[in-house]
């Protein structure tokens, strides 16, 4: 990608100086350019994230709800792992007893990401005076994910194939040995110390820390959706005998 595609210190600049609401109105007119810039709605974006984090307030209210997503995300993780092993079982099976034929390879995948429908997909929260318009950058922030970043697929490794058979040890989806809710960031629990012990699974930390989500537009997310898939491959070529 050109060099051109990455902001300046001029663009830096102009938009630190914007207020929040007309961020939000340049941020969304940059998506609807012909040729869109996703290095600058990138930063918009980052530049909004960190506006909002330092107005965010740890009320008892907003604590619950942060758990409560959290909680939401380390669970579904948890099913798309067991829906993906046992899919991934299963279709070893078929494969061995030859009950899908011209077939001979797959594939599993899981997925979970933060989508938009419509406005229902946001919670209607009392207003915190913050000046943004969360129902519309809720659309601005999936769009954005959906079309740079795997679909906003929050888990990393997301793909198992098909290697001969089933091995548990091998061939699972499972957490990598470190303590699975223990993905905070020191930072972020001394400048919000009522959050420590949020059980924090690697794909919330994605959601937290990788992501231009605020800590206010995740506890209005009311729309999280997952996938688990088979796909199955096949491949061939003329193979013509003369």
């Amino acid at each position: 990608m050109s060099r051109n595609n990455y902001p300046d210190d001029s663009f830096y600049k102009s938009i630190e100086n914007m207020s929040l609401p007309d961020l939000e109105i340049f941020t969304e007119a940059l998506g609807k350019e012909p040729k869109m810039n996703t290095e600058k709605i990138d930063a918009c974006l980052s530049h909004r994230k960190y506006l909002l984090n330092n107005m965010f307030e740890c009320t008892p209210e907003n604590v619950e709800r942060l758990y409560c997503m959290a909680n939401l995300v380390k669970d579904r993780v948890a099913m798309l792992h067991e829906k993906g092993n046992q899919l991934y079982s299963q279709t070893c099976q078929l494969l061995s007893e030859e009950k899908n034929p011209h077939f001979n390879d797959f594939y599993i995948e899981i997925s979970i990401c933060i989508c938009f429908n419509d406005w229902h997909s946001i919670l209607d929260l009392d207003d915190d005076n913050s000046g943004s318009d969360y129902v519309k950058m809720a659309e601005v922030l999936s769009g954005f994910y959906y079309d740079k970043y795997d679909h906003g697929n929050l888990i990393v490794d997301n793909s198992m194939y098909y290697d001969g058979g089933f091995n548990k040890d091998l061939f699972a989806f499972a957490d990598d040995g470190v303590k699975f809710d223990e993905w905070d960031e020191p930072w972020f629990s001394d400048k919000f110390p009522e959050l420590k012990g949020l059980p924090i699974v690697w794909e919330f930390h994605n959601l937290l820390f990788h992501g231009n989500y605020a800590l206010q537009d995740i506890i209005r997310i009311n729309d999280v959706w997952c996938e688990a898939s088979v796909v199955w491959q096949h491949i061939a070529g003329q193979n013509i005998e003369k």
